[in-house]
């Protein structure tokens, strides 16, 4: 208990002393109106509405209302999307694509520490804390055309919130308590301020919190591992220079510090962003980057750390042109990795050790134009051409309509292709590692030159509709998914390894070597639908429900994906009793999944489907300050591990 007191204590201190020098109210700088536009789907803002694609938005107040640990949490809750809970770790799919096809940013920069823990990579999603969040836009579906590799399945944009024109600031402090004393608790603490240095010409912002989820201890009768330590630390700040009203010039660094599981994760970022509105359009040039360190590596019980450093520059121009709002843009990005354990060669050969780091480098050209053919009707075309220093050049088109059938009701569909490209170990031949479930007898790993990128067509169709007091809509898709690279194909037999289409050779031990091949071909489709409005003055509804079918077809007999529950579906009921009062009740219907498939069926796991309930509510004490009480998972509906596939949910918590 030290530690949390020590921790909130600290973050209320330093929020306060911020505020109070500054003479600064404690409101909350949350969005109002800018939540119903978006910037994530086009190149231009615009409202949801009109966004070329299958948008949702959660805002600061939903990421408010029950306690979440991150971003992952609240996103488990939206229409298409789908978490992997592999061995306890979460993350984000989207249209039954796994984590690796949905590009995270922050503030519009691409996030990735793939390459620092390629195991599996549970950091992403946690780099911000939930109180620097104005809202964040989920955009389902391929997203090549505008942000390139890794967006086949969508994106995710986190939007923090802007630097503030009067001062403001708020401070949060959440503990949650597991019923069951064997499973770990969780606690919070954050703050925000904002606010001008000198008035109309230079504001700063800063943010900062700390989280931890204790790990479970004993929790699983199977001996297997229960929900890990989860441990995050953050601070970051933005300088904000207006030398007049047509110029913006931002200058920002954080540091961010994640401990998952005792696998240890370092970050550092940077940008620095120019933007001008000219009287004939809007420019924005942005230099960015950061430097993330793997202080303990990726096998367990063995200390190799690696450090990875990703920089992009990219600039954009949008012009209007009549009926038209046309965008070109520019980027160029660079990774290197400097890993002495994993990128040293096969262990025992004559290089082994000799070079132990991989850069890449790509750039790339892009073009979208937003064309309103009539009041009603707009078209919008785009496609970016990327050129791999290790691939040559690839495009990504994409053609979208959106038609205003009346003020109120909206047709939609579109039709895109996209690509992603060998992450920087897939494709290097120096890289390997250890796999088949032990460090000393199983077998070995490698990267290829051989490989091609993985590429992708999808399509969309649906209805929305925006009343006054009732939104929704309802979305058909389909995504064929080719040339997917694998590692799937190893074993630590010797006698049965020469038959495998991607063996490599053996090591000096007689341990198996396999190279990742492309080999897969994955179709998802579903649909997708939602309803938010009031039932009356006080009472709202939030539903929404999806369906998806998602499968392997590179064989003749379909095999489906794993973690991609068939049915899914979210109810929230919010009510507000009176002005200083407001009450929810939530339920999260995951339906059943596969946790393991295979050719044949007999060796399948599955998981049932399960429903969990929540409710609680908010009480303002003052306009300043606000209490949050709840309970989560009503029921105490539980699931523990028995096999290294399945996952464990939490029982009821306060």
């Amino acid at each position: 208990m030290l530690k949390i007191h020590l921790a909130l204590s600290s973050a209320m201190t330093l929020a306060l002393a911020a505020m109070a020098a500054s003479g600064a109210h404690a409101e909350d700088a949350g969005p109002t109106e800018v939540e119903s536009v978006v910037v994530t789907a086009s190149s231009i803002a615009q409202r949801i509405q009109d966004a070329p694609a299958s948008v949702s938005v959660v805002s600061a107040e939903d990421l408010q209302q029950r306690p979440i640990q991150d971003i992952v949490d609240a996103l488990g809750r939206v229409e298409g999307v789908t978490l992997s809970r592999a061995g306890n770790q979460r993350t984000i799919q989207l249209r039954g694509l796994s984590s690796a096809y949905t590009l995270l940013m922050i503030d519009g920069k691409r996030v990735s520490s793939t390459n620092n823990m390629f195991r599996g990579n549970d950091y992403d999603a946690g780099w911000a804390p939930i109180e620097a969040i104005e809202r964040v836009e989920v955009v389902r579906g391929p997203m090549s055309s505008l942000y390139g590799s890794d967006a086949i399945g969508g994106a995710v944009n986190i939007i923090t919130k802007p630097v503030g024109k009067a001062w403001t600031g708020s401070v949060s402090a959440d503990y949650t308590a597991q019923e069951h004393s064997q499973a770990g608790d969780s606690y919070k603490g954050g703050f925000y301020v904002s606010g001008p240095l000198v008035v109309d010409t230079l504001g700063l912002k800063v943010w900062g919190g700390y989280d931890r989820r204790s790990p479970d201890k004993g929790v699983n009768s199977s001996g297997l591992a229960g929900m890990p330590l989860q441990q995050e630390t953050f601070v970051n700040g933005t300088l904000q220079w207006t030398p007049d009203e047509a110029t913006d010039v931002t200058a920002q660094y954080g540091f961010s510090r994640s401990n998952h599981d005792h696998f240890i994760m370092k970050r550092r970022d940077f940008a620095l962003t120019h933007k001008r509105e000219w009287d004939f359009g809007e420019s924005r040039l942005r230099f960015y980057g950061d430097k993330i360190e793997n202080l303990t590596g990726n096998t367990t019980g063995e200390i190799n750390p690696n450090n990875a450093r990703n920089y992009a520059l990219d600039a954009r121009f949008t012009a209007p042109l009549g009926d038209n709002s046309l965008t070109v843009g520019a980027e160029h990005r660079w990774q290197d990795l400097e890993d002495p354990k994993l990128l040293a060669g096969w262990p025992g050969s004559p290089t082994a050790g000799k070079d132990t780091q991989a850069d890449v480098r790509q750039w790339a050209l892009f073009a979208e134009n937003e064309w309103r053919i009539t009041e009603d009707l707009r078209l919008t075309v785009g496609d970016r051409y990327d050129h791999h220093e290790n691939f040559g050049g690839h495009h990504s088109p994409r053609a979208y309509l959106v038609y205003h059938l009346t003020p109120n009701i909206s047709l939609r569909g579109g039709w895109s292709r996209a690509f992603r490209a060998p992450t920087l170990l897939q494709n290097s031949p120096n890289w390997g590692s250890v796999s088949c479930g032990s460090a000393t007898t199983g077998c070995f790993i490698v990267g290829s030159t051989a490989l091609k990128p993985e590429t992708a067509e999808s399509f969309e169709g649906g209805v929305r509709f925006d009343f006054d007091r009732w939104s929704g809509g309802i979305t058909a898709f389909q995504n064929e998914l080719k040339d997917m690279i694998s590692i799937s194909n190893r074993t630590r037999d010797p006698a049965l390894a020469p038959g495998y289409p991607n063996f490599v050779g053996f090591l000096a031990d007689g341990r198996p070597v396999f190279r990742y091949e492309n080999i897969a071909k994955v179709r998802s489709k579903g649909i997708e639908t939602s309803i938010a409005g009031d039932i009356t003055e006080t009472l709202s509804i939030r539903a929404n429900y999806t369906y998806l079918k998602s499968e392997d077809r590179s064989s003749a007999a379909p095999i489906p994906l794993v973690y991609q529950p068939e049915h899914s579906a979210n109810l929230t009921l919010d009510w507000r009793a009176t002005e200083t009062l407001s009450l929810y009740a939530s339920a999260n219907y995951i339906g059943r999944q596969y946790l393991a498939a295979y050719a044949n069926p007999a060796f399948n796991i599955v998981q049932d489907a399960y429903t969990l309930f929540d409710i609680g509510g908010r009480y303002d004490l003052n306009p300043r300050l606000t209490v949050r009480a709840g309970v989560l998972n009503v029921t105490d509906k539980r699931i523990e591990r028995t096999t290294s596939t399945e996952y464990n949910e939490d029982g009821r918590r306060f």
